[in-house]
């Protein structure tokens, strides 16, 4: 079966490697079979034949044509026929239950308009439970209504990750002609996050952009569905409220943004949303300048970070990556988290499945790490979202200390055409170290003295000359040659991190 998992499982796989993949390649890593395989791409280009985003050669493999796919803005989203695909079609059920909860709707004008069995419905109500059920909600059904019933900030937290997509990494992804939005109320969200960076003096950063949005624009499409509804613990969240300095600046800014929501719902929402709202802001990295001074860092964020860099160094391939950029980095993102987890706040991280393809083992050991962490400190579970984000920083200061890659460059002589090739890679990879120009009968000489040796790039065949790799190239270094050599390295770079 073709999931839309498989499909955009598919392109990131592809955006995270270079020229051609082999089609076993591609089945060994969806885990499907390599007619299978060709099934996928068969789909994923039936938007547009004359445009292929994946293109194949026979005895090459498949490889991404970029332009098509970055001119397509291609999204995973199914075939783009009338008929919604069957997910597309609960999602835009339960978006529907989720924002009139928990006013009961009449189950025909629900599902009236796709024209589907009963039986496709009891299926589709089957599936909504279950997708529910990790939000702890209940989807209910009697005398031909159906409902959602639920706490309400469960209620807003299946409706923010409804809303928020992959796609998602500017507010201005929400006003484009082809969401599902209503586009007078996206246009005001759009302008009430403009003023708070004016007011704030700095643009708020992806993904608290997203997160700012989507908490605005669901408070304001809940209140038209339903009116206002307050939790059972409004009155402790007012009590803290009032607790807050009266020229906080995120407090002032909340008060001032809720104001110009009232006037544009014309209705006086409780005081409890501007603590609601203020939360946000304030577990986002607005509130505070950049920490630069190691000395100004808490004791409690300090022993936090540097907790979680040890713990991720313990694994000998991330042992040296222990240097102020990376605290520096690592206390930024981790001061607005730990509000984050204190006021059960999540982030969207679009990047995540990209981020666990890219460093498989990096990420795992962050991952264990936050759970070592979270332990010790008595810290609330840190989610894989954040724990992506938290990845990106290791991985930043890994690269920025990753050993270079040792080649040899081998010819007939090593003279001349091994010359020209040397200047050739040198202006072109000018991160490789070049050990040596050798002649070919004195390979296995030379690399018997330089252990160090990462790659061989030979202008001659060399069968079964060495265990390490050899990619043999033209002396003129072709386009095409270039692409082989960036994709050899992107493989050995890989090695290096797993």
């Amino acid at each position: 079966m073709i999931t839309e998992y498989n499909k955009k499982a598919l392109i990131n796989y592809f955006l995270n490697h270079r020229g051609f993949i082999s089609g076993s390649e591609l089945s060994a890593y969806l885990g499907v079979s390599i007619k299978t395989v060709s099934r996928i791409t068969k789909k994923i280009n039936k938007r547009n034949r004359n445009k292929p985003i994946i293109e194949s050669k026979r005895g090459r493999g498949y490889f991404l044509n970029y332009e098509n796919y970055t001119n397509q803005e291609f999204t995973i989203r199914g075939d783009s026929s009338k008929e919604l695909t069957s997910i597309e079609r609960r999602n835009e059920v339960v978006k529907q239950l989720l924002v009139s909860s928990p006013q009961k709707q009449n189950i025909n004008n629900v599902f009236g308009k796709f024209y589907i069995s009963e039986s496709l419905i009891s299926i589709d109500l089957r599936a909504l439970r279950n997708m529910l059920f990790k939000y702890h909600l209940s989807l209910r059904r009697s005398k031909g209504y159906i409902w959602i019933e639920g706490e309400e900030v469960n209620i807003r937290k299946a409706m923010t990750d409804l809303l928020v997509t992959d796609e998602a990494t500017s507010v201005s992804y929400f006003v484009q002609e082809d969401q599902y939005l209503q586009k007078s109320d996206a246009s005001f969200v759009t302008r009430q996050i403009k003023l708070i960076e004016e007011y704030l003096g700095c643009e708020i950063p992806y993904p608290y952009n997203i997160n700012l949005f989507s908490h605005i624009y669901i408070l304001i499409e809940r209140y038209h569905n339903v009116g206002t509804i307050i939790g059972d613990d409004y009155k402790v969240k007012l009590l803290e409220l009032k607790k807050f300095k009266k020229k906080d600046k995120i407090l002032i800014i909340s008060k001032k943004i809720m104001n110009n929501i009232n006037a544009f719902l014309n209705f006086e929402l409780p005081e409890v949303e501007t603590f609601y709202l203020y939360q946000y802001l304030n577990s986002s990295r607005v509130n505070d300048a950049q920490t630069t001074d190691i000395n100004k860092v808490s004791d409690a964020l300090r022993n936090i970070t540097i907790f979680l860099i040890k713990e991720v160094s313990k694994n000998p391939k991330f042992g040296n990556l222990n240097s102020k950029g990376l605290f520096i980095n690592l206390v930024n993102h981790i001061k607005p988290m730990l509000k984050r987890l204190e006021n059960g706040i999540k982030v969207k991280n679009n990047l995540l499945e990209q981020i666990t393809l890219e460093y498989p083992e990096l990420f795992n050991a962050v991952k264990e790490a936050t759970i070592i962490a979270s332990n010790r400190f008595c810290l609330k579970r840190i989610n894989d979202e954040e724990v992506g984000f938290l990845t990106v920083y290791f991985a930043q200061a890994f690269e920025n200390l990753r050993p270079p890659i040792n080649i040899l460059i081998v010819c007939t002589t090593g003279f001349g055409t091994a010359q020209l090739l040397k200047a050739k890679i040198k202006k072109r990879f000018s991160e490789l170290n070049i050990v040596k120009l050798v002649a070919s009968r004195d390979l296995k000489a030379v690399l018997d003295s330089h252990p160090e040796v990462n790659l061989v790039v030979s202008t001659i065949n060399l069968k079964n000359a060495s265990s390490i790799p050899i990619l043999v190239v033209s002396a003129m270094f072709t386009m095409e040659d270039q692409k082989h050599l960036e994709r050899e390295v992107d493989i050995i770079r890989k090695g290096m991190m797993n």
